[in-house]
């Protein structure tokens, strides 16, 4: 090969290397690695945004929620041997109308008691017409019938079963929904357990 074609050659590779595409790309950060509602998952995988500070989540942000059934409860206190409605009735009343109005899914369980005094069976019809006239009190302030259900201390129920002492009344059982998450561990966390049937002797007994 004479040097003319030689360096021919060489020209034209060089020429072929010179005109060579750059494949190269150059990739943008397009990804959201901010994290807005402090999580720890970044916004780009999260899922679940606004999530509730200080709780538990998974690996897409999403918390645990899980529903707690508390029992709200009231009394209606009677006269020895009576069943008549009272003017003080009109406070507990009240606090059970906003009860169910507050839970329209939920239901008023109408516990009739009684002092020990007298035979069960009397003091168990007692317990009937004390409950007859709660029931009929809450239907005459709008509460729909089918929303209230009657028991009396002589049953056995989840209910009946957490009264500890005897009483002139009749308890009203409300049950509440709440929606909660999972709380993240800290040094500070420990495990509760809910019983929410040592809630049936209200507070407000007398």
């Amino acid at each position: 090969m004479s040097k003319f074609h030689y360096l021919f050659l060489m020209a034209l590779l060089l020429l072929g290397c010179a005109q060579q595409p750059d494949v190269r790309t150059t990739r943008h950060q397009l990804d959201d690695l901010s994290d807005q509602d402090k999580d720890g998952v970044i916004n780009q995988r999260d899922l679940c945004a606004d999530t509730p500070e200080g709780v538990l989540v998974d690996s897409q942000g999403c918390a645990d929620w899980h529903t707690i059934q508390n029992f709200n409860v009231v009394s209606f206190f009677f006269d020895m041997d009576k069943s008549d409605i009272k003017s003080e009735h009109q406070t507990p009343l009240k606090e059970l109308l906003g009860l169910l109005a507050s839970n329209p899914e939920s239901k008023a369980i109408l516990i009739g008691d009684t002092s020990p005094e007298a035979t069960l069976d009397y003091n168990r019809e007692l317990a009937k017409r004390r409950t007859h006239v709660i029931r009929t009190l809450l239907v005459q302030n709008g509460v729909d019938p089918q929303r209230i259900e009657e028991q009396e201390f002589t049953q056995i129920t989840s209910l009946t079963s957490q009264l500890k002492e005897r009483h002139r009344r009749t308890i009203a059982v409300v049950e509440e929904s709440t929606m909660s998450v999972k709380p993240s561990w800290t040094i500070f966390s420990s495990d509760s357990v809910l019983n929410p049937g040592s809630a049936v002797e209200v507070k407000n007994e007398n």
